[in-house]
């Protein structure tokens, strides 16, 4: 089986690109693969700049007349920085699309709208979201835009529908997608992660290399600090729990969206009004290795989403192979996640209550935090595992093509 493999790739900065690096090794002993990025894209990842051939996308379709691919891969996500190229592809060479968003309206209109497609969008719009979506779009059209069509108009059509095969890394998509149309191929493969060797990471050092006190009781939160990530909700019910808890340290790992980049998102401002300076640590961006050393040496880790695009967290999955208790949102693309294994946060008035109480009984039950904790590792480990996710992509690629021959 020749597969063409289309996917961001490190130096970019993007999950999908980890996400792909840690997947593809697996993939390749079952398989024929070239892989397929973005131009002036040199891999630095040495298991794929050492083990793969990587391509421009401008080179597939000469490869592909040369000698046919059985069979594209697309991985698919809404940032157009990572993938803008793979709209037309996906629609001239139809493969199998892993669908990383379910909300692809961001992807599309800046798509659209940076190469002045407006005619076709609106007629994209029209098609899957009848005369409504047509309005919708001349809204955008005019600079209109309103954050609610993101999320309502997802257009995660313009992708499944031309495609053979559609994965998905949770339940809950699967359903949504297969409720707008039943005759798709849509087959839902938990996504895979690398689980760490937890005798690697030793807390106690850890917080010694990065200044962290030992007596600290840390709750830390990972990657892009914005407002979909409930930080807001995060740091005041912190600072409520930190009243009865002044050891606690509230940890955020990630670039902090900045004023100047959302006038309305000043959390250094918060953190200032809400008197918990001494209470807080703003990482920045960090290198790959020390993210996971931050998530590492935390006690409890939160991972907030709202509004969601449906993507299944790959922070999640990481903290729970870590073997560290953490919070979530109690939504329906986490809804695979046995309440066991996590501790599920209602999007309602009680929020921000919910979230110190659960700091609360986590900070005075080490018995609950340790077996919840050794609960999340154990679910990674039985669903969750790299391996597990390669055999059921190749298992997939041979079935679509099998029902590809039939047609």
């Amino acid at each position: 089986m020749k597969l063409a493999f289309f996917s961001p790739l490190s130096p970019q900065r993007s999950g999908i690109s980890n996400y792909s690096e840690d997947l593809l090794p697996f993939l390749a002993k079952g398989a024929d693969i070239d892989l397929f990025t973005d131009k002036d894209i040199r891999p630095t990842h040495p298991a794929i700049s050492d083990h793969f051939s990587v391509f421009p996308y401008t080179q597939f379709v000469e490869r592909h007349q040369a000698a046919s691919y059985d069979l594209c891969l697309y991985q698919m996500g809404n940032n157009p920085k990572y993938h803008h190229y793979m709209d037309n592809l996906i629609q001239m060479y139809p493969g199998i699309v892993t669908l990383h968003d379910y909300a692809l309206q961001h992807f599309y209109v800046e798509l659209f709208r940076k190469a002045g497609r407006f005619d076709e969008y609106q007629e994209v719009m029209e098609t899957y979201y009848g005369p409504q979506g047509r309005i919708v779009a001349s809204y955008f059209r005019a600079g209109a835009f309103q954050d609610y069509v993101f999320y309502q108009f997802p257009l995660f059509q313009r992708v499944v529908t031309p495609s053979l095969g559609t994965i998905v890394h949770n339940s809950y998509v699967k359903q949504k997608i297969l409720r707008y149309d039943e005759s798709f191929m849509v087959e839902m493969i938990p996504m895979g992660v690398v689980p760490p060797v937890l005798s690697d990471y030793d807390m106690r050092a850890l917080r010694e290399r990065y200044h962290i006190p030992q007596d600290r009781f840390v709750v830390g939160a990972y990657g892009y600090i914005s407002p979909g990530k409930r930080i807001p909700e995060l740091l005041r019910s912190f600072a409520e729990f930190a009243k009865h808890a002044p050891e606690a340290l509230c940890l955020l790992v990630g670039h902090l969206i900045t004023p100047e980049e959302l006038p309305s998102f000043d959390m250094r401002k918060l953190i200032r009004a809400l008197g918990i300076e001494d209470n807080v640590v703003i990482t920045g961006f960090t290198p790959y290795d020390q993210f996971l050393d931050y998530i590492a040496l935390s006690d409890v880790c939160v991972n907030l989403r709202h509004p969601t695009v449906r993507a299944t967290s790959a922070n999640i999955l990481k903290i729970m192979a870590f073997a560290k208790p953490v919070l979530i949102s109690h939504l329906g693309e986490n809804l695979d996640f046995p309440e066991t294994s996590c501790i599920k946060i209602p999007l309602d008035d009680p929020e921000e209550e919910r979230l110190a109480q659960a700091f609360q009984t986590l900070y005075q039950d080490t018995a609950y935090r340790k077996t919840l904790g050794e609960n999340a590792r154990a679910y990674i480990e039985d669903h969750h595992t790299v391996e597990q996710a390669a055999e059921r992509y190749l298992a997939f690629c041979s079935k679509v093509l099998e029902t590809k021959t039939l047609v």
